[in-house]
């Protein structure tokens, strides 16, 4: 049944998407249309304007940064949607695999914060948790709450929002929209997953029986590669079987719990919906509103639908946010943005059930930056929503970047937030009332959850112990284990510096590169977007001091920015065609010399064994400099180049040895090795899977050349003694890893993960033996026998010569090697029992390798 309506599905949608205009705010949701395209439009908005807070600019950026390397060159934004496919796949293909090999090895993560929002002595005090999409509450305790977060799963209260749990971290999409609860036995709860504000496609209806500490698939499963995402769930109050998703091509619907379910198109219409409501009252769910750019309206639970058309705009419309209220069941309220600028159209009002609408007003610009509205412009495609109280019909508020409220039924309006007060935090995506209130309400918003008891007036943010931080970078302190310093999205940068999670802001807006003086821990570089870059000498408890003089206009939103792994006055940037660099701390910059790719120096390496050696990544591109960046040459060699190069790290006692990871969805293409400085390259990419690789790490002094990998899901292992890699990411959440860095000044060391939705993470590093069974053999035929007699190792082989026999220590150090051509049997000596071998290595004329677990 469900087959036949993909099918019905994507042959109506092919023609409705080629008759769809590209528009910048809607992002990936223009399927018709490439990443290309879609950019082009932006820029051609923006020409000739200065980009504002509050216009929708930064959120399209950060858009912009994720997709561009993921669907390099293609502009296929579809490319995305099969990460969480792809990790299906490689789970059921390797990971089950590989847990069962005694070779297998695990890891420890914990986590390390920030938990709720980060405060502390600094003069930035408006950061936030993390981003919130909706609230609800228990139908029949409103003690317990559950809020979902797009990329850090779905997280549940039971004292008011005074502390929180989560179960979700291991589903494999643990971004949330929306949530259902069963009121005759509230243990029975519905998960709608994705985000559809972001780039988490959903897997469909999840069912929990057990108050939300297990989830399982419902009969409503989509595949995550279908570029789905679910917005509204909504429950009939009198008759738990029945509900009913709203999604971005419209909306399915069930009677029987979502045991099966009917997907219905609006009246031949495939719209991206954003918002649904039921009429109030336990007999009133056959009558749905639905919105998106337009506005729909059933009356038998979703079977039929007419667009509402009288007395509301039907053109020119971004988003349509909807509020119903118990007030008065025949009122529906609808908030409408402008798809010219994201600004204002107006508030509707209908005093007839959704039938026809009125004019309530057009002016302030409720959806713009400034206090009283007197601003152009807005994001009402980002964040845009309405509510009204349950007793009062005219008293309503609405969110966008600020909070506005109405108690004439939006003919005016007072401001009740302002986005830089700190009271609370800018870009509301849902506002509720608690049941049963009519003066209590909460605000879900980029920041987290806030709640106000007097209908707006004053706010007091209950994030508690929410740990959903979205990390873009992190920076370790050299000798503070507590010392962390990370750039968040939306919450700008934040250190902690003593116990763990005492984390407090020390800088604004969006977070980028950062990272700790590894000489001065009160000495903290940090990045907003598009290289304004600043720093502190005092631990962040002043303002950070702009260091920006020198460099270009046009950086990156997010750049590159490190500094020199053994002067540390010498810092460089990227995120231009040429590489920066600053000698003083960042007081002024110079440009070194242009790589040789095309594009921005997305990442870069100078080798701390030797930093005249500077490698950079672009796009298409590695260079490399051996005369400190004076000048670069293209040593892309045979590479790739088909898919984004996204980031590079070298050993720190040979600077020949250098690893890079790509971006995108190339399946035998993510991580290659060169022990030769560029001359040659190594495919190394075995084990993984096809999903982004988004940074990678080397570790100081490991076994065997040790590397760890972050990828849109998880961490990832391999040495030398490996021929593929393992997963490294027990107790690790499902999010994606943007950055990795080690601690050393601890044994063993520690292992830092930054998570874009669940904050920072730690483990302890490796140290477990990779790839090595107790005795593997894939030769053909063979017999090999290994022994030892007194000092010496002797290797016998029945059939086939021996073409080289390696000898690795208990740490995984090659100790000996030895070539054997054409001989069956090879004699090792000189070894002394003090010399604990763990495995002997042997390598057949066959192109058979024989391993045997050995201790001496």
């Amino acid at each position: 049944m469900k087959k036949i309506y993909l099918i019905t599905f994507l042959l109506v949608s092919a023609v409705m998407y080629s008759q769809s205009k590209i528009d910048w705010t809607k992002m990936n949701d223009n399927p018709d249309a490439t990443f290309y395209q879609v950019q082009e439009n932006f820029n051609n908005y923006w020409e000739n304007k200065t980009p504002e807070r509050g216009k929708g600019y930064k959120p399209f950026k950060r858009w912009e940064d994720y997709m561009a390397p993921r669907v390099y060159p293609s502009g296929d934004m579809s490319l995305p949607t099969t990460t969480y496919d792809n990790y299906m796949r490689w789970q059921l293909t390797n990971a089950n695999s590989i847990q069962k090999s005694s070779a297998a090895v695990t890891s420890n993560w914990a986590q390390l914060g920030p938990i709720g929002p980060a405060a502390g002595p600094s003069p930035y005090t408006t950061t936030g948790a993390g981003r919130v999409n909706f609230l609800y509450f228990d139908p029949t305790n409103t003690n317990t709450m559950y809020v979902g977060a797009p990329d850090g799963g779905l997280w549940k209260s039971t004292n008011g929002g005074t502390s929180w749990t989560t179960n979700t971290d291991f589903l494999t999409i643990i971004g949330c929209s929306s949530l259902a609860i069963d009121p005759t036995n509230t243990q029975i709860m519905y998960l709608a997953t994705g985000d559809l504000e972001g780039n988490r496609n959903s897997i469909g209806i999840l069912k929990s029986i057990d108050g939300g500490a297990t989830w399982n698939p419902t009969g409503l499963v989509i595949d995550a590669s279908s570029s789905w995402k679910l917005s509204k769930l909504l429950m009939d109050p009198s008759d738990s079987s029945r509900m009913i998703v709203a999604s971005n091509v419209g909306i399915w619907r069930t009677s029987d719990g979502w045991a099966t379910s009917t997907f219905s198109s609006l009246n031949g219409d495939f719209p991206v919906l954003k918002d649904m409501e039921f009429k109030p009252g336990l007999l009133n769910a056959n009558t749905v509103y639905a919105s998106g750019d337009k506005l729909y309206k059933s009356t038998d639970f979703g079977v039929n639908w007419s667009q509402i058309t009288t007395g509301i705009p039907t053109s020119g419309v971004s988003r349509i946010a909807l509020a119903v209220t118990a007030g008065n069941d025949a009122y529906v309220y609808a908030i409408i943005g402008k798809s010219s600028d994201q600004s204002y159209m107006g508030t509707y009002r209908s005093t007839d059930s959704g039938d026809t609408f009125s004019t309530m007003s057009t002016t302030p610009n409720l959806l713009a930056y400034a206090a009283d509205g007197s601003d152009t412009g807005g994001q009402a495609s980002y964040d845009l929503s309405i509510v009204a109280s349950p007793t009062d019909a005219d008293n309503i508020t609405i969110g966008g970047v600020n909070h506005w409220r109405s108690f004439n039924g939006g003919a005016t309006w007072q401001n009740t937030s302002v986005w830089d007060s700190g009271e609370i935090h800018a870009d509301i995506h849902e506002i509720t009332y608690l049941p049963g209130s009519s003066s209590t309400m909460f605000s879900c918003n980029d920041g987290g959850l806030f709640r106000s008891v007097d209908n707006g007036n004053a706010w007091t943010d209950i994030s508690g112990n929410l740990a959903i931080g979205q990390v873009v970078k992190l920076g370790l302190s050299s000798n503070n284990p507590n010392g962390i310093v990370a750039g968040e999205q939306d919450n700008g940068t934040i250190l902690n510096t003593t116990t763990i999670n005492d984390w407090y802001a020390i800088n604004g807006g969006d977070g980028g590169e950062c990272f700790i003086d590894y000489t001065n821990n009160d000495i903290v570089y940090v990045q907003y977007v598009e290289g304004k870059y600043g720093r502190t000498l005092d631990g962040g408890l002043s303002a950070t001091t702009p260091i920006q003089t020198g460099l270009p206009t046009g950086i990156d939103f997010y750049s590159p920015f490190k500094m020199h792994p053994t002067v540390n006055t010498t810092i460089y940037s990227g995120g231009t065609p040429t590489l920066y660099t600053s000698t003083n701390q960042g007081d002024n910059w110079s440009a070194l010399g242009t790589s040789s790719g095309t594009g921005s120096v997305k990442d870069f390496v100078v080798a701390p064994s030797d930093p005249t050696v500077i490698y950079t990544v672009q796009t298409d591109a590695i260079s490399k400099s051996t005369d400190s960046g004076t000048s670069f040459s293209n040593v892309t060699g045979t590479l790739p180049t088909t898919v984004a190069f996204s980031s590079i790290t070298v050993s720190t006692t040979d600077a020949n040895k250098v690893w890079i990871t790509y971006s995108g969805y190339n399946a035998p293409n993510k991580v290659f090795k060169s022990t030769d400085g560029g001359s040659s390259w190594t495919n190394i990419s075995t084990g993984l899977p096809n999903l982004p690789m988004n940074t990678l790490v080397y570790r100081n002094g490991g076994i065997a050349d040790e590397i760890y990998v972050g990828a849109d899901v998880g961490v990832f292992i391999i040495n030398n003694n490996a021929t593929s890699w393992q997963p490294y990411m027990t107790n690790l959440p499902h999010a994606a890893v943007r950055d990795l860095e080690i601690f050393y000044g601890t044994t063993p060391a520690l292992l830092r993960a930054g998570t874009y939705g669940r904050g920072v993470w730690e483990t302890e590093v490796n140290s477990q033996t990779l790839g090595i069974d107790d005795i593997v053999s894939v030769s053909n035929d063979n017999e090999v026998l290994i022994s030892i007699n007194n000092e010496s190792l002797e290797i016998k082989s029945s059939i086939h010569n021996i073409e080289k026999v390696v000898v690795y220590d208990v740490l995984g150090k090659k100790v000996f090697e030895k070539k054997a051509i054409n001989a069956t049997t090879l004699h090792m000596t000189s070894l002394y029992r003090s010399q604990r071998i763990l495995f002997v290595k042997t390598l057949l004329s066959d192109g058979g390798i024989v391993v045997k677990k050995i201790l001496f």
